[in-house]
């Protein structure tokens, strides 16, 4: 009989999916030289990446107003890294508007829009890699404070997981 996930290995699991796409967006626009053929994947990617974007980030809002709630918010060191993530994310919410706008040039334009897509895709990657990574003090905070039942709220996981 198969072990059953638990919901923080679920919600790892569907983050770690999201960075092997972002690692094969990554590998392709290392490819050279590149051209029009590249288009199909970049759409189906930018897709993938604007729908799963978009959920973790209501997940991730979720999460920290969850965290603030069970936390001393009067500790100013708490307050800070809640704070941190909290701008990760509004960054991160910045370099989606241009990467999805891009994409959707791409869908509309062709192969007149790859470069800008290309050159969008790397620095929005770049932005995920260096700032959206692992945080430590808000996920050690997490790992203290929420129950298995806040990670399946996370998670959206029902009893019949």
């Amino acid at each position: 009989m198969e072990k059953q996930k638990s919901a923080v290995e679920s919600i790892m699991g569907e983050r770690g999916r999201l960075r092997t796409v972002h690692e094969m967006l990554k590998a392709a626009l290392e490819v050279s030289p590149r051209d029009e053929t590249f288009i199909p994947f970049y759409i189906a990617i930018g897709n993938y990446m604007e729908a799963s974007m978009g959920r973790l980030h209501t997940q991730d809002i979720s999460m920290l107003e969850k965290l603030a709630s069970k936390v001393d918010m009067n500790d100013p060191e708490n307050e800070e890294n809640i704070t941190e993530v909290y701008r990760r994310l509004d960054g991160n919410q910045e370099h989606l508007k241009r990467y999805t706008a891009c994409k959707r040039s791409l869908v509309s334009d062709g192969a007149e829009a790859v470069k800008d897509y290309e050159d969008t895709s790397l620095g929005y990657i770049d932005y995920i890699h260096n700032r959206m990574g692992h945080h430590a003090p808000s996920t050690d905070m997490a790992r203290k404070v929420f129950t298995e039942e806040d990670w399946a709220a996370f998670a959206d996981i029902d009893e019949s997981y």
